[in-house]
């Protein structure tokens, strides 16, 4: 088996409305019924393809456990009567979605593109047919099974139609800019062609001042887990990653992050930096996101 996942998607990337509607069934039906084509048709108001397809979103966005049971932080953020942000209208909750899809690697493609594959380049700009050559390369060094290119190539349009708003031209469709992380801004599609004519992308990598504090430090929190301290090294290569953003942006956000919560201290000893982690106490994460959505 291999430790990466690719396809589930049915070739279709999430569509802004999706998890709110495959949440509420689950809650109201239970997960069972996702697998009952023609009821789960009826109820979602999709075909049977988005579906299949809404199942993979729900998985790769965290939103479902092992069990297919809806977890704690789905229930609150899209269920109840005072709900944290069903519609995805707060940019904070783009941001915490992003971190889920690249963390739980269900998608393995978000993962592999914003965590591994600029570790070594220069230039942010990217192409299908580099993703897809490092990917097999990948594989082959891990001794994991071969997955077909064509899997690869409908991974990465569905990757790429996640954030990148397609040129406009007059085939342009409203579907085209119907994915929740579009906001984000953190690919964008170039107009040029390179030399292969393949269309060409660059990964927006920034300093992100609208990173709110609150969903760094919860994001962070979910990294440790059990442990009190995490080396900046780590954070770079994972949340850093993630949210696309530049060095400079990686430690003014830690830098805030120590001065709002005296709890995590910035240390940096014989050359290594890391963070510590000291009385936090057992709802301080929870309360992370009640106090920055006004629960």
């Amino acid at each position: 088996m291999n430790h990466f996942k690719f396809s589930g998607h049915d070739t279709f990337h999430c569509r802004q409305q999706w998890l709110l509607k495959g949440v509420k069934l689950i809650d109201i039906e239970g997960y069972s019924v996702l697998n009952k084509p023609d009821l789960a048709i009826s109820k979602l108001g999709v075909g049977k393809n988005m579906v299949q397809s809404i199942q993979h979103w729900l998985k790769a966005f965290d939103l479902v456990n092992e069990n297919h049971e809806l977890l704690d932080f789905t229930k609150e953020m899209f269920l109840g009567d005072n709900p944290f942000d069903s519609y995805l209208e707060d940019e904070g909750t783009l941001w915490l979605l992003q971190y889920k899809i690249c963390k739980t690697q269900y998608a393995s493609i978000f993962y592999l593109i914003f965590s591994e594959y600029f570790n070594d380049k220069i230039s942010l700009e990217f192409s299908e047919s580099q993703i897809i050559q490092f990917i097999e390369n990948k594989l082959r060094n891990n001794n994991e099974r071969e997955v077909s290119r064509n899997t690869l190539a409908s991974d990465f349009k569905s990757f790429v139609k996640s954030y990148a708003a397609p040129v406009k031209t007059l085939k342009t469709i409203e579907d085209d800019f119907n994915a929740p992380l579009l906001e984000l801004n953190l690919i964008s599609q170039l107009s040029a062609k390179n030399s292969f004519g393949e269309t060409v992308y660059r990964l927006n990598r920034d300093t992100r001042n609208n990173v709110p504090i609150e969903i760094f430090t919860y994001c962070l929190l979910d990294l440790l887990e059990e442990s009190k301290d995490i080396s900046y090294d780590r954070i770079r290569k994972t949340l850093g990653s993630y949210f696309c953003l530049s060095n400079d942006g990686l430690d003014k956000m830690i830098i805030q992050m120590c001065e709002i919560f005296p709890e995590f201290v910035y240390k940096s000893d014989a050359g290594i930096r890391q963070i510590q982690i000291k009385g936090i106490t057992e709802n301080f994460q929870a309360n992370l996101l009640r106090n920055y959505y006004e629960i």
